[in-house]
């Protein structure tokens, strides 16, 4: 997920990524906005600034597939305890029972 280091580009969501991280796949992204947050540099993926960087973390990717799988089962794992359904719909629940209560008239 390269990108450059704009305001627009650290205010995108990082969607990109934690798809991928769902699909067990290791990631490379810039270390812009979220990104920092998504990716943890050498656990489920690489954050590469510059066109070394970028060929580095994918040459690594590509000639090591044992860190290829051991990046993609810590990235699914980030996203199921961070980032998925399970943990996030009991929490909109909660504020959208929140607001009706707040909402409510005496």
């Amino acid at each position: 997920m390269p990108l450059t280091d704009t305001p627009w580009a650290q205010g995108k969501c990082g969607y990109k990524l934690s798809q991928y991280l769902a699909c067990s796949l290791p990631v490379v992204a810039s270390p812009v906005g979220v990104n920092c947050e998504i990716v943890e540099h050498g656990v489920n993926g690489f954050l590469a600034e510059t066109h070394d960087d970028w060929r580095k973390a994918l040459t690594t990717l590509m000639s090591n597939p044992d860190l290829r799988w051991e990046m993609g089962q810590a990235g699914r794992m980030k996203v199921q305890q961070k980032y998925s359904l399970q943990i996030w719909g009991p929490k909109v629940v909660n504020i959208l029972q929140s607001a009706a209560k707040w909402t409510e008239r005496p």
